[in-house]
């Protein structure tokens, strides 16, 4: 069953006074996703409140805290909900708190620019809450699967947002967490827009970042190929770069893709100067 918005902009800031009644221990929390946007007054109400923090120990703190009070997992918890990849997910009536340790739905992590750009909402009693910018809202959104993270996003957009920042940290991303499978998830997210009849000024450059994953791809094939094919001897330690580009079409920026593989450590460079796939 679809849960339905309930917490508007009172009944968050009074969730958060009685999860402050409920510490024992100073805790951080960055706000993100739909509450975000009801205290931004971009929301009318939200279903639940999406809070990261930094560390295990603010994590468990918060984990004691809301089941001594009586929260308690949801039953029956929906797909795009799981895919998340909460830490824990507590709810006590129309309570509920989604609760991430510094990444969300596996990809994205809270990084020290985004802590930067995040808005200091207020102080209550051991707690301190802070909210995410509204570029990087839209950019967690941009990988999760809910049906209201598009709606969420068109809002974000109409309400303004910084291409330029949130793409700079999509490819800061990359290097940070060794990963970039959430530009695939970018990329499915801006299709889906498109074919609700949103195009946005951000479609161009998450399709440019799209394409510079799949010719990184592309490379990353063609060394393998190579590698098994013509290199598993003693006599090389990798692929030559020369070979490599002779198999490769024109189009591909070789030295732009070799850097997305060693940022995502699948490829290095071996003592000789060859490519070898990881």
């Amino acid at each position: 069953m679809t849960r339905e918005a309930t917490l508007d902009r009172n009944g968050i800031r009074s969730q958060f006074r009685e999860l402050a009644e409920l510490l024992d221990e100073a805790v951080t929390v960055y706000l993100i996703g739909g509450g975000a946007l009801t205290l931004r007054n971009l929301k009318n109400a939200t279903k639940d409140v999406d809070l990261i923090v930094e560390n295990t120990e603010e994590l468990e703190r918060l984990r004691r805290s809301l089941r001594n009070a009586g929260f308690q997992p949801p039953e029956n918890l929906q797909k795009e909900y799981e895919e998340l990849d909460a830490a824990f997910i507590l709810e006590k009536g129309i309570r509920r708190f989604d609760v991430f340790r510094r990444q969300v739905a596996g990809e994205l992590v809270l990084s020290e620019p985004m802590k930067e750009r995040s808005q200091h909402l207020f102080d209550e009693g051991l707690l301190t809450v802070r909210m995410v910018s509204a570029n990087d809202i839209f950019l967690f959104k941009s990988v999760a699967n809910r049906d209201d993270d598009v709606d969420d996003m068109v809002v974000l957009v109409q309400a303004g947002i910084d291409e330029a920042i949130i793409m700079d940290e999509a490819r800061r991303q990359i290097g940070e967490i060794g990963q970039d499978a959430f530009v695939r998830s970018m990329k499915q997210k801006m299709t889906r827009l498109k074919a609700d009849g949103y195009s946005f000024d951000i479609h161009d450059d998450v399709s440019t970042l799209y394409t510079e994953l799949e010719k990184a791809e592309t490379v990353e094939q063609t060394v393998w190929n190579l590698y098994d094919t013509e290199y598993r001897d003693d006599l090389y330690d990798g692929v030559p770069r020369s070979r490599l580009e002779r198999q490769l079409p024109e189009e591909v920026d070789v030295d732009e893709a070799l850097e997305w593989l060693r940022r995502v450590d699948r490829l290095q460079t071996a003592p000789d100067g060859s490519l070898v796939p990881l």
